[in-house]
């Protein structure tokens, strides 16, 4: 038996309340403790520019244009989806089973723009996160490499997808052969080079 059913009642509220909103919710599961981050494409990656490739297009929206919607929602964003949840999933059965891991995947929030969403992962990072893995292929995705960015600045461990410490030099390594490797072929990777560059005063610090 339902005692209270969902109303139909319609709200409006700006940006910074829902990110509060938001983060009330997760620390209602935190409860004063800081989770792990489990960082894994989703709007791009290896993935998208397989694709890319193989349709022989240089960007999301000619993608898009060429195999039309709902092929791109299966085969890119709910394939990304998918193996973002099976990463963070796996990264707590790596950690015994008992840690609280979070993944971006499910999180949806209707009207939100990209640097929205961004500016919400990132206070996540700085705040609630004590360490992040990366899954593999990692250095593709725009989304991922500013989380290690944001990490890597916030002091927050980071980590590969085998568990491994992942340093400020060979992410950075990793994302530089990402952008030769995609620029090489013709794709735009304006977003990857403005995370590399994100890293250069903490890489300077530390060399």
């Amino acid at each position: 038996m339902i005692f209270y059913s969902f109303s139909d009642s319609t709200f409006t509220r700006p940006y910074p309340e829902e990110v509060e909103m938001s983060f009330s919710a997760l620390d209602c599961v935190l409860n004063r403790e800081k989770a792990i981050y489990a960082s894994a494409e989703l709007t791009s990656g290896r993935r998208l520019y397989d694709a890319m490739r193989e349709f022989n297009v240089k960007t999301a929206g000619d993608l898009k244009q060429l195999k039309e919607k709902d092929w791109y929602t299966t085969n890119i964003w709910d394939a990304n989806v998918k193996a973002a949840q099976d990463f963070a999933a796996h990264v707590r059965e790596k950690l015994g089973g008992k840690t609280l891991v979070i993944t971006p995947a499910p999180f949806s929030a209707p009207g939100w723009t990209q640097p929205e969403y961004l500016a919400f992962w990132e206070q996540l990072l700085r705040t609630r996160i004590s360490s992040s893995w990366f899954k593999s292929n990692w250095q593709y995705s725009n989304g991922c490499t500013f989380e290690f960015a944001v990490s890597i600045d916030a002091g927050v461990h980071t980590l590969d997808h085998q568990g491994s410490s992942l340093s400020v030099r060979h992410g950075a390594d990793l994302i530089d052969a990402a952008i030769r490797d995609l620029e090489k072929n013709g794709f735009d990777a304006a977003k990857l080079r403005e995370n590399l560059a994100r890293l250069q005063p903490v890489s300077a610090r530390t060399s």
